[in-house]
């Protein structure tokens, strides 16, 4: 595998947090200035494009579910 230094800034942020269940909307927009579907969006299309060949197959079908998967809107105080 690629060492995560060599890979796109989204990918090794999706990769890192991966093992918990992905980032949360507040880490990405902070990181990216993203909301959550827009980084979902472009971590797909990465994910389906012959750059992330070298990802294990594991690895790459999980991220690919996570990213193709509805953001689960969190409730605020007073719904």
């Amino acid at each position: 595998m690629t060492p995560l230094d060599s890979v796109d800034p989204l990918m090794a942020f999706a990769v890192a947090w991966e093992p918990y269940g992905g980032a949360s909307a507040a880490d990405v927009f902070v990181e990216f200035g993203l909301h959550m579907v827009e980084y979902r969006r472009r971590l797909a299309e990465q994910l389906r494009s012959p750059s992330t060949e070298h990802l294990e197959p594991a690895l790459r079908e999980r991220l690919l579910n996570y990213s193709t998967r509805p953001p689960v809107r969190s409730r605020r105080i007073g719904e």
